[in-house]
């Protein structure tokens, strides 16, 4: 009896082996129903179906395994929810469907030469099928849902016909493609933006281009976990990040709200680290064209100088979408000048080239019909044409910052330099007025003293001294 126990031990022993080892993989045969899931090796992610809350309908996703609220990373059909008698699984040709009745949605479609596949899920969060030889036949990161977990990629692949963007959740009760979808921009620039439908709802400061705003990606970096890689070629470009500790739990999602937020698992609980757009004029265009924001003034949006609101009545109800525009068109010509703006976030959209000087970008805004401003750093030129589009004025106690150089039409400098010389007229008149005043005050001080010494003589006439403090603006007398 025993020498039977001993010959069947080993062979449980591998049952249960092969048991444990196929619990992360779905085989041709298999499939998955409501209340069976498929779970990473290490425990990490887990596939199944899930229940939104207060939500009749069932989905595809994949969600953290043992983590408090489970946040679902992956759905396979947003589009398409289910009931609870649906299954997931592999289909006689090889793909990955759910079938409900007689109703049948390819997550998947493929031509494959032939069914023997199998879909493994990965402690990374990717779903892939692969082929018997373990090529990947194709992975769940190809196709995004609103959760940008390491090693998936934000980008496009136009060789493939690939984009790697991120669709929020249309609210936070329903999985199905919402308002907001974060990717990034195919443009020279290569900048992260959310849109919101197809316009641009926020963009990220500057480009990936430029190496020394590395973390210009909304990152709070300061905890050192993230190493970010950033790929440029002919027809792909895509930024995907890694995890430098395999303890570490993050990920980045864009909500219903279009909030592009970075989440950290610590002490038992999600805390939001950063969170973009964090501020009204970190969104996209939030006072209109030609105008400039401020966080900290009232009201938040102002045109630039010699600019106007386009609508008056809008404008005054706190509606700044329409913008500003000109109140006297340029000349193009040399009677255009320009007015400095200090301590400034410069507009989007821009072309920059290096030049010798400062006069050499001036003149090439200058001669430039169409160039609305300039700024130059360090033989750097960059030239703005048309309209100018957020524009943000830094607090003055803010050591950033850049200055830009605004075009306008010489009628708008004159009134400039005319208001500026009407005040600087005012201040004199007022410091020569105060002036006069005071110095009479101090005769009649003179007096009063004089008068109350009796017995003493004083040389007939008086000497005083008017004394202005520059930084109060008060007065003083002084006998002499």
């Amino acid at each position: 009896m025993v020498s039977k126990i001993r010959f069947w031990y080993p062979l449980i022993l591998l049952m249960f082996l092969c048991a444990g080892a196929a619990m992360d993989t779905i085989r041709p045969g298999n499939h998955l129903n409501s209340s069976t899931t498929v779970v990473s090796v290490g425990e990490m992610f887990e596939l199944g179906f899930f229940q939104p809350t207060d939500s009749e309908h069932y989905y595809v996703g994949i969600w953290y395994k043992n983590i408090k609220e489970d946040p679902v990373v992956w759905i396979a059909n947003r589009d398409y929810p289910v009931t609870a008698s649906a299954f997931f699984g592999i289909s006689d040709d090889g793909n990955l469907e759910i079938k409900q009745g007689r109703i049948i949605y390819r997550v998947t479609d493929m031509t494959l030469p032939n069914a023997n596949v199998s879909a493994k899920l990965l402690d990374s969060g990717n779903l892939i099928l692969r082929d018997e030889n373990s090529s990947i036949l194709w992975q769940s990161f190809d196709f995004p849902s609103h959760t940008y977990l390491p090693g998936m990629k934000l980008g496009y692949d136009t060789r493939i016909q690939s984009t790697w963007s991120y669709v929020s959740w249309k609210s936070s009760n329903d999985p199905s493609p919402g308002n907001f979808t974060l990717k990034l921009d195919s443009g020279p620039e290569k900048q992260i933006m959310i849109l919101n439908g197809d316009a641009i709802y926020w963009r990220s400061i500057r480009s990936w281009g430029d190496s020394s705003n590395y973390f210009e990606f909304p990152v709070e970096s300061r905890l050192n976990m993230y190493n970010f890689s950033f790929v440029s070629e002919s027809d792909t470009a895509y930024l995907t990040y890694n995890i430098y500790r395999n303890d570490t739990i993050s990920r980045f999602t864009i909500d219903a709200t279009g909030q592009l937020r970075q989440l950290l698992w610590l002490d038992n609980e999600w805390s939001v680290l950063n969170s973009q757009p964090g501020q009204p004029c970190e969104v996209y265009a939030y006072c209109g064209a030609n105008s400039s924001c401020s966080n900290v003034s009232s009201p938040i949006c102002s045109c630039l100088p010699g600019y106007k609101p386009s609508s008056v009545e809008f404008w005054n109800n706190g509606d700044f979408k329409e913008g500003c525009s000109r109140k006297n068109e340029l000349q193009c010509g040399k009677n255009d000048g320009f007015h400095m703006l200090t301590k400034v976030i410069l507009p989007q959209k821009h072309l920059t080239r290096e030049v010798q000087s400062f006069g050499d970008c001036r003149s090439s805004c200058l001669s430039n019909c169409s160039c609305s401003g300039f700024s130059y750093t360090g033989r750097n030129c960059s030239i703005w044409t048309g309209e100018l589009i957020n524009l943000q004025q830094l607090p003055v106690n803010n050591s950033s910052g850049t200055d830009f150089y605004l075009k306008l039409a010489a009628t708008d400098l004159e009134t400039k330099k005319s208001s500026s010389n009407m005040r600087r007229a005012v201040i004199v008149s007022v410091t020569v007025t105060m002036t006069v005043f005071t110095s009479a005050f101090c005769i009649w001080q003179v007096k009063v003293k004089r008068d109350k010494r009796k017995g003493e003589t004083l040389d007939t006439f008086i000497l005083f001294q008017v004394f202005v403090s520059d930084t109060s603006g008060t007065y003083s007398c002084f006998m002499l």
